[in-house]
């Protein structure tokens, strides 16, 4: 599904997806979490690189006998590891030392996308932090954990619960509420906490009154493409690469096409 499609079956709102589309141009790292099977974490993990810039590099990962042979870090543009998922279930998933890696290599300005089973942000830092022993400096390099709900209300749901932003403090992390899902009136609201909006904005290297615009700006462009109908991965990739080379003078290789995906 395409972000424009979750944005649609309410998995969040237009402006959350905007939060993201901000933070994902500039390299963001996160963690989609969900308990159950079958969720949509990869789902909306891959929908949302489609917002990184067109430049970005994806190493993907292969679980027992990865070799992480990485290009080196670049201050041009962002190497991301994209894990299938961590946990030990299968071979094909990161665990123990691969994970233990795979943080080390998120502090030496490698970017992570990943997936976990779990449904809050402390069962996803207990897994981290207690179970694998990663220690809290390198765990503080994350942007973002995102646990996610499933249940049934007139068929099945899926909502991002919450958007949590880590930032380092000393040699661990604090941790603030970039966005907040409210069961009650299943409405979003973007940083519902005092502060955060301005620790977001010194994070994306713009004022608090920049990322407003930015924000809004996007989330204009993802209502428009819904309300256009133009909503598959293609149109939407296209989309968004129009917005990039038109709003921030970045050249789109003709050979990107139908497939894009930053």
């Amino acid at each position: 599904m395409s972000i424009a499609e979750l944005i649609m079956a309410g998995n969040m709102s237009a402006a959350v997806a905007a939060m993201f589309w901000v933070a994902m141009e500039r390299g963001a790292s996160m963690i989609v979490a969900a308990d159950p099977p079958s969720s949509g974490k990869t789902t909306t993990l891959s929908a949302l690189m489609s917002f990184t810039l067109p430049d970005t590099l994806v190493y993907f990962t292969r679980g027992q006998g990865e070799t992480f042979a990485l290009p080196p870090v670049s201050p041009e543009y962002a190497t991301y590891l994209l894990v299938n998922e961590m946990s030990d279930h299968i071979p094909v998933y990161t665990w123990d030392d691969h994970a233990r890696k795979t943080f080390e290599l998120l502090s030496q300005g490698y970017r992570l996308g990943t997936t976990m089973h779990a449904d809050t942000v402390d069962g996803v830092l207990a897994q981290l932090e207690r179970d694998l022993a990663i220690p809290k400096s390198h765990v503080a390099h994350l942007t973002f954990i995102v646990p996610m709900f499933i249940g049934r209300q007139q068929g099945i749901i899926r909502r991002i619960t919450e958007v949590a932003m880590l930032e380092a403090d000393g040699d661990g992390h604090r941790i603030s509420r970039a966005a907040e899902w409210n069961r009650d009136d299943d409405s979003f609201r973007l940083f519902p906490q005092r502060g955060v909006r301005e620790a977001f904005a010194q994070w994306a290297g713009l004022t608090p009154d920049g990322l407003d615009d930015a924000i809004a700006d996007r989330e204009r462009v993802l209502e428009g493409l819904i309300k256009a109908g133009a909503t598959s991965i293609p149109a939407v990739n296209e989309a968004i690469l129009a917005y990039q080379a038109e709003t921030l003078g970045i050249s789109v290789p003709a050979t990107q096409g139908e497939d894009a995906s930053g």
